[in-house]
């Protein structure tokens, strides 16, 4: 079945993209989205190795989209392994090979206890814990920061963590502006994320929503603190349905001044689908 999805695949896609990706995204990709494909039909996978897989699927899904593909280009491919996978017979041997080998790699998956999600410049981490950062992103500048879901208390919000230093100014706000996702936008290129860094990737004017948060200071030990700002569940759901590409914006404001910060995108979906894989 790999043979078959892999030539289906290289016939599908045009050589300057598959150039950019290099070859193992994409052979990943249609492999883990070929077998899902197969499960569909067949129901081949348990349940957590399917959740495994689809995980793995998306983040190669983005991998590639961060190499230099296009919406159209993914569609195209994506069509091509699904046509091949449904002319498969349930009990082909290829098929059954591909189940044992990528159910060997990706369950590692169901039990690991924390994994993480490399993007273009960021890293979201994802951890299975009950108290702490479940999905989380450092900001280096220009102010440290962390990035995420925090989960205290038995409930699991979207937080910005800034660390308070000496006797400095705590921030007094902090704004999250995301694309809207009713308004299209045209997709970041490589070119431009080369050039621009994770500003090519921030909502252009005209079509951002703009989340806002609520203040706390919470007392760490050795007499250390840092501004908690807590944004709504809804910024959450915009958060995860934005593309790989994307960037998300967060004003900080401490006194007169206005700080701008940054927040990949990334593979955040998938590192939110591998904390609910089943176990």
């Amino acid at each position: 079945m790999r043979l078959l999805l892999l030539t289906v695949a290289l016939l599908a896609v045009p050589a300057s993209a598959a150039a950019q990706s290099g070859p193992n995204a994409r052979e990943a990709y249609v492999e883990r989205r070929g077998l899902l494909e197969a499960d569909a039909q067949c129901r081949l996978l348990s349940p957590s190795i399917r959740d495994a897989l689809q995980v793995s699927a998306a983040q190669t899904r983005g991998a590639l989209l961060r190499a230099g593909w296009s919406n159209a280009q993914m569609r195209e491919l994506e069509n091509a392994v699904v046509t091949a996978a449904r002319q498969r017979a349930c009990n082909d041997q290829r098929t059954a090979a591909s189940v044992g080998s990528v159910s060997r790699i990706v369950a590692q998956w169901v039990n690991a206890g924390s994994m993480e999600f490399p993007g273009w410049e960021r890293l979201w981490i994802a951890r299975r814990i009950s108290e702490g950062w479940r999905l989380s992103q450092a900001i280096e500048g220009p102010t440290p920061a962390i990035f995420g879901v925090r989960q205290a208390g038995g409930a699991q919000r979207l937080t910005l963590a800034v660390p308070i230093s000496g006797n400095a100014a705590a921030p007094a706000s902090a704004r999250l502006i995301l694309r809207d996702r009713a308004q299209p936008r045209s997709e970041v290129s490589l070119n431009q994320r080369v050039a621009r860094g994770l500003e090519a990737g921030a909502p252009p004017p005209g079509v951002s929503v703009m989340a806002p948060s609520t203040r706390s200071i919470e007392r760490l030990g050795g007499g250390r603190s840092q501004a908690l700002f807590i944004f709504p569940d809804s910024a959450f759901r915009d958060l995860i349905a934005l593309d790989p590409r994307e960037t998300v914006v967060i004003e900080l404001q401490t006194g007169r001044a206005t700080q701008r910060l940054l927040v990949e995108v990334g593979d955040v979906d998938a590192a939110r689908a591998f904390l609910t894989i089943r176990r």
